[in-house]
């Protein structure tokens, strides 16, 4: 029996144990590595249309009151982030909308004996959207009928060490867990078990890797998936690397009874320098041909990425949903930074230099499926950064199926149904003085039918002038308009926003 435990107590407990985790990390603080900075931001938009509706249009005041906190910590056996708010939300006309949710984002690495053993953790809690084919908004705080509260969270303790002088060995488990409040979409649960070994024998890199996974959730019974991998590489030249892979894998996810599978694939990274890096991996699994691709490139002013793939997904959040300008330039910074500790450092130092607003909305689909899925995600990003402006633009197009034997009824993958996704996003900010400065953000998304399922287009625009009024505080006043043309539920949206927010 699968019980479901109130969301919000999930949040609060969860947070707690990650703020305690932190606290123990006293000796960082000594060196000035760890931080608490507590904080509170207030937010009100004015808006013409508060229910996206194009039939009637009611116009009403939102507020919303964030108080938050931030914890660091980058040196020590304990490192990571965690970031944290509870968001009030009032309505002026109709205080029945009136809500509270949780945002959070939070990674962390404990490392014991020299690094030999340790525990990776992370933990999400936001809005997403339940179906891709239902009402979408730029805006969290309208169009809330097709929003659910999800909470994601992973534990991965791991043991790692040398056997016999030049055999490497590390052992992992991964448990990973994802829940919302819309009824039992996106719900989620996996482990996974994994062994491997890896040495060199006469200039060739040799590994075998085991692994045994788990997933279930609350509509689909139980699936299994075991691979066993052996690979092999071989370093031409210093800048080039090549992989050969091949093994069998056992799975009951396709048909409900175990089948095996003979797989194989193929590698290659080129690095020709610390700004270039190109990787390229393609095997067949059991749910035929996976892929991944990513290219970056770093310029004195400029980053280009670029990125294709074909994966299995056991649930929870389908598509690459990139909510907020934070995640946007997260993935983006990936190859300018594979930590993830200190990339966090590195984004939000980035979007405080460029007065950009980390929590802000950035429109680019998603949507929640309880089942497993195939998924295939291509994007490409470039950011350029001059002395008083920064240019930002992201493509995204993504691809999902499911790749169950059955499909819980009414989900946007069920009877076959392929969800497909574009989005388009461009940002243009300028430095007004050292303290203010100006952002205008335009951004896309379509999602095109499928079966029974009509499709939609929105279309947004954001204007926002921020400044400083203080080393601990800032505030902004922004303009938006919103279009969606569909099928059901055509709407137009404008509104204008002002916030304030301080650090203590």
């Amino acid at each position: 029996m699968w019980r479901r435990p109130p969301i919000a107590r999930q949040v609060g407990t969860r947070t707690l144990l990650v703020l305690a985790a932190a606290a123990t990390s006293a000796g960082a603080a000594a060196q000035g590595a760890f931080s608490i900075v507590p904080s509170v931001a207030v937010t009100a938009t004015a808006t013409d249309n508060r229910d996206l509706s194009s039939n009637r249009r009611e116009a009403d005041l939102v507020t919303q009151v964030s108080p938050g906190i931030a914890v660091s910590s980058r040196r020590g056996a304990l490192q990571g982030s965690l970031n944290y708010a509870l968001n009030g939300v009032v309505y002026a006309r109709d205080a029945a909308q009136n809500n509270v949710f949780h945002s959070l984002a939070a990674n962390g690495r404990l490392s014991l004996l020299d690094g030999r053993a340790g525990l990776e953790a992370t933990a999400a809690a936001g809005r997403q959207v339940v179906s891709a084919f239902g009402t979408q908004t730029a805006d969290s705080n309208l169009g809330t009928g097709n929003q659910a509260q999800v909470v994601s969270y992973s534990l991965s303790p791991y043991l790692a060490g040398r056997l016999l002088g030049n055999v490497a060995y590390q052992t992992r488990l991964v448990y990973s867990e994802s829940r919302s409040d819309a009824g039992t979409a996106g719900d989620t649960m996996s482990l996974n078990a994994v062994v491997g070994l890896s040495g060199r024998v006469a200039g060739l890199g040799w590994g075998i890797d085991t692994s045994r996974a788990i997933s279930k959730t609350p509509n689909t019974a139980r699936t299994h998936n075991g691979r066993i991998v052996g690979s092999l590489s071989h370093q031409p030249d210093p800048e080039v690397q090549l992989f050969l892979r091949a093994g069998t894998e056992v799975d009951d996810i396709r048909t409900g009874q175990s089948e095996r599978t003979t797989t194989w694939g193929l590698g290659v990274q080129w690095t020709p320098g610390p700004r270039t890096s190109l990787r390229a991996n393609y095997d067949q699994r059991f749910f035929g041909r996976s892929h991944a691709l990513s290219f970056s490139h770093r310029m004195a002013r400029t980053i280009w990425t670029l990125g294709d793939s074909r994966s299995f997904e056991t649930g929870g959040v389908a598509g690459r949903a990139v909510v907020s300008v934070y995640d946007l330039f997260f993935a983006q910074f990936a190859s300018v930074e594979p930590d993830p500790v200190r990339r966090d450092a590195l984004v939000r130092n980035f979007l405080t230099a460029n007065g950009l607003d980390a929590g802000s909305r950035v429109v680019a689909g998603g949507f929640l499926t309880s089942g497993p899925t195939v998924q295939r995600n291509q994007n490409f990003s470039a950011a350029y950064q001059g002395l008083r402006a920064t240019i930002t633009v992201s493509l995204l197009r993504t691809e999902s199926r499911s790749a169950a034997a059955s499909t819980p009824a009414g989900g946007d993958v069920a009877n076959g149904n392929r969800v497909r996704q574009q989005g388009l996003s461009v940002s243009l900010t300028h430095r007004l003085t050292p303290d203010s400065s100006f952002v205008v953000t335009a951004s896309q998304q379509r999602t095109p039918s499928s079966g029974n399922f009509g499709g939609s287009d929105l279309q947004s625009i954001v204007a926002t002038w921020s400044t400083r009024l203080g080393p601990h505080a800032s505030a902004s006043l922004g303009l938006r308009h919103n279009r969606f043309d569909s099928d059901t539920n055509p709407y137009n949206e404008s509104a204008v926003i002002g916030s304030i927010r301080m650090q203590f």
